[in-house]
């Protein structure tokens, strides 16, 4: 026996079993594997018919499915369905109307964005149980949009690895494919020889090839290849809202912390770099006072056409708005006293930008309203005009907040957007558009009328130019079925119906 340096029995060594901490499996419901095939169905109609063809009809019953298909599962999850969700999904559903109500393309982009945003929001309020729009919305909408689809991206994928795994038809289906891998090659080798060696089988097999490897092929092969993440993210979409608990909520002590060390600019450096900007504002109205008056009097300055004078309205516009919302914000986010110490100059100062701003939009605003009156709407002319409106909303919310930090400033200017998005979406501006310029000129208020822009306009337009008079339907078939747009995106809507039955 040996004894050790403290003169006490050394004890043999006996190894210790070292215990491997198993990476528990996680189990998949029967309704999750249900909507893992459709998810994967429905991304590649999302892919087909909006990303590549917007169809009316059939698009609106895709988002309406999708919709549906993610109020079914969060309520199978037992997510909370407060009265602000409802109102959501409603809206949700009101909006997937506007492809089928308007044959407008640009209206169709913009609506498939908006509800891309809108539905990953409503899936995350569905899983969060929220009961109004929270306080700190953009860091919402970044877990919406980013965060939480992407905590799961693969999700799916490990659903159909383990439904192919357990079941025989997916054994089975694995084999095959193996197989058909394997002779692949060997098959294309005696094809080759088989059409070398008679020309029946050449032309036929020549035939069969021409279709395999037509465009619309690898058109299909394509939209499938994009089909693929655009699934994934569905799916980890719906999956992460439903498994909440597994993911960090919106914490609201965490985003004012966020804002908090944003603040490192001295309240003095932000009154020394805006106060210039102010002065000069005021210098330039009292110097242009004439030439900005003479707007809301409907005069013309001497020395500019209307279209000179009314372009100067739009430059100014939206320079100016764009260096006082960068301001704005800059006051908002980077002063050291800011939020509920904001003290009387900073508030000021917001107003004051935000008052100059809303003076040059109405200024703008009375510029067009003289250019529209002279020659007319167009796209351009209405959707500038649209875009000042909801600019001047946004400015006054500013205003109220300066004096009441309470309110709650995402809500508001969220609802105020998607009642103006509305608005956008369901008057059809290409129909109004075509019928104030017919009655403009009829009213011999327009000197004349440019068929062609409104015959080159979306279905819209050209219903209401047949309906009023203006072009005949002769006009309408020749410019409707020589755009090859107008045929692959505009025939499954209403207006387009309409006109197939008049003309």
């Amino acid at each position: 026996m040996n004894n050790n340096i403290y003169g006490g029995m050394q004890q043999p060594y006996v190894p210790q079993p070292v215990t491997v901490k198993e990476k528990i499996k996680p189990e998949y419901s029967k309704a999750e594997r249900i909507l893992s095939v459709f998810v994967m169905i429905a991304a590649f109609c999302f892919v087909r018919y909006v990303l590549f063809h917007t169809m009316g009809f059939i698009t609106t019953g895709l988002y309406i499915a999708i919709i549906t298909a993610a109020v079914i599962y969060m309520k199978k999850r037992n997510c909370r369905f407060t009265r602000f969700n409802k109102i959501l999904t409603a809206v949700m559903y009101i909006f997937s109307l506007v492809f089928s109500v308007t044959s407008n393309n640009l209206i169709k982009n913009l609506d498939a964005i908006f509800l891309f945003g809108a539905g990953a929001y409503l899936v995350y309020s569905l899983g969060a149980g929220n009961e109004r729009i929270e306080r700190f919305l953009p860091f919402a909408m970044c877990k919406a949009v980013f965060q939480f689809p992407f905590s799961h991206f693969g999700t799916q994928a490990s659903i159909a690895s383990d439904s192919l795994s357990n079941s025989k038809t997916g054994s089975n289906a694995k084999k095959i494919l193996i197989g058909l891998l394997l002779t692949v090659p060997l098959t294309a080798v005696v094809a080759v020889l088989l059409m070398s060696a008679d020309d029946g089988v050449e032309r036929m097999l020549s035939g069969f090839f021409d279709k395999i490897f037509s465009d619309d092929i690898w058109e299909f092969i394509f939209q499938l290849s994009l089909a693929l993440p655009c699934s994934l993210y569905l799916f980890g979409m719906f999956y992460s809202n439903a498994h909440c608990s597994e993911l960090n909520r919106l914490d609201e002590q965490s985003c004012t912390q966020k804002l908090y060390n944003c603040r490192f600019i001295s309240n003095l450096i932000m009154y020394t770099a805006v106060t210039p900007i102010c002065v000069l504002y005021v210098l330039f109205f009292i110097s242009q006072g004439s030439y900005f008056l003479s707007a809301f009097m409907k005069d013309l300055p001497e020395g500019f056409t209307y279209a000179d004078y009314a372009r100067r309205g739009f430059f100014e516009l939206f320079a100016v708005a764009l260096i006082n919302l960068g301001v704005l914000c800059a006051i908002s986010l980077h002063s050291k006293k800011a939020g509920r110490e904001k003290p009387f100059a900073l508030k000021l100062y917001s107003v004051v930008l935000s008052v100059f701003t809303i003076i040059l939009i109405a200024t703008a605003m009375s510029k067009m309203v003289m250019y529209i009156e002279r020659y007319g709407l167009t796209e351009l002319r209405f959707y500038t005009s649209w875009f000042m409106v909801l600019l001047g909303f946004i400015f006054i919310l500013i205003i109220i907040k300066q004096f009441r930090y309470d309110m709650r400033f995402a809500k508001h200017a969220a609802v105020i957007f998607t009642l103006m998005f509305a608005l956008l979406c369901f008057s059809r501006p290409e129909s109004l558009i075509a019928r104030y310029n017919i009655g403009m000129y009829n009213a011999g208020h327009l000197h004349e009328l440019d068929r062609d822009t409104i015959l080159r306009m979306s279905d819209d337009a050209l219903l209401t130019a047949y309906n009023e008079g203006a072009i005949t339907a002769e006009e309408a078939n020749s410019y409707r079925f020589s755009s090859s747009e107008r045929l692959t995106y505009g025939r499954y809507n209403i207006p387009s119906l309409i006109l197939d039955s008049i003309t």
